[in-house]
């Protein structure tokens, strides 16, 4: 339902021509190569079939009461924009299509940033976005940045251990409890962040990366990271990584296996080193002033649908991601494997003691260690 009552907005609204230069899923935008979007999900299908009474008035008419806008970086058919539909779809049935949830991938709203001010400001443009809990340290978050620290996380395994506790519960309440303007609904997995590199600059150890311009999400965490490990942390728009590579502005950046390979990055730079660097979960986060707004009734329905799509990332990324480093392969990419990361974990031992200098940051570190 979501994508045909979406394809039909937009048919409409460029026939009268009042787009403004974006558009949600089936507009197409200029921006870096993407893979195709994978086949619908089983919920999906149904909804197209028109299946269940309770879709049907809301396929039927198009209209909703409340539309809410979700900004998603990567393009179309990336794990995350899956997740971001799964939702929508998810919401549109628990609500009987009285809430729709219109996703705009690929950067059409405008990067990270520009989502996380857009939203504290009262949302509209933006009401719902994808962040990195490795990129909130600049809006105030304190124990959310633990989760970006630099080999925190051992795997998946651990991954889902911390964020399914309590540990988990209280940092996604972090951005509410500290007046940032955003309410925390839901993590999700996106896989462990890789370096990957230009042709002629492949990295085997720590010592290649000197001298190396590396692109890296503007956080200070990231940054203090790369250059930690002897690079020049380059901080650029992720709408202009690919053309950077290709020019030379940088050597190479950092991506999990999705948006290494659904971005194409392989064309422009082949080198893709199993760093394991960073697995900092995605944190969906929403405007604090819209989600007021809502009944009760209504923020029941968005966490129940938050809580449905965590469990459908959970069960899908591992496979997924099992069958994307074999797509990378496949694409001719050089994957480097690291055999033993000892020297990249001590290299950035300062970036993770300086963002635990307080007793209880450190016991909260030690607690999340102790949890794989």
């Amino acid at each position: 339902m979501k994508r045909k009552v979406i394809a039909t907005v937009l048919a409409l609204a460029m026939t009268m021509s009042m787009l403004a230069g974006c558009g949600s899923k089936k507009e197409e935008t200029p921006q870096a190569p993407a893979a195709e979007a994978p086949a619908e999900t089983p919920a999906a299908e149904e909804e197209e079939k028109g299946e269940t009474e309770a879709e049907a008035p809301a396929e039927s008419t198009g209209e909703a009461e409340i539309v809410l806008k979700y900004a998603e970086l990567n393009p179309d058919g990336h794990i995350m924009d899956e997740c971001a539909d799964y939702f929508a779809e998810q919401v549109s049935q628990m609500s009987n299509g009285r809430i729709e949830i219109d996703v705009f991938p690929a950067g059409q709203l405008g990067d990270e940033k520009t989502a996380y001010q857009t939203i504290q400001m009262g949302g509209g443009a933006i009401d719902i976005c994808r962040g990195n809990t490795n990129s909130l340290a600049d809006f105030g978050a304190e124990k959310l940045n633990l989760f970006g620290l630099p080999f925190i996380f051992q795997g998946r395994e651990h991954l889902w251990n911390v964020l399914e506790s309590e540990i988990g519960a209280d940092f996604l309440a972090e951005p509410q409890e500290k007046s940032m303007g955003m309410v925390g609904l839901f993590y999700l997995d996106e896989g462990s962040r890789n370096f990957f590199t230009v042709e002629s600059k492949p990295i085997n150890t720590v010592e290649d990366f000197k001298g190396l311009k590396l692109r890296v999400p503007t956080t200070l965490i990231m940054e203090g990271t790369t250059t930690a490990l002897g690079a020049s942390a380059t901080p650029i728009s992720f709408s202009e990584l690919y053309s950077s590579l290709q020019t030379g502005v940088v050597d190479g950046a950092e991506q999990p296996h999705s948006g290494y390979f659904s971005n194409k990055f392989y064309e422009v730079a082949p080198n893709y080193t199993l760093t394991g660097h960073t697995y900092s979960p995605s944190i969906i986060l929403m405007s604090e002033s819209v989600w007021n707004g809502l009944s009760a009734d209504d923020q029941k329905i968005l966490m129940d649908a938050a809580k449905a799509t965590e469990q459908y990332n959970k069960e899908t990324i591992t496979e997924l991601d099992a069958q994307l480093l074999e797509d990378i392969k496949a694409a001719g990419a050089n994957v480097i494997e690291i055999t033993d990361n000892t020297p990249f974990v001590e290299a950035t031992a300062e970036v993770t003691a300086e963002y635990t200098n307080t007793e209880e940051l450190k016991a909260l570190y030690d607690q999340i260690l102790s949890m794989k």
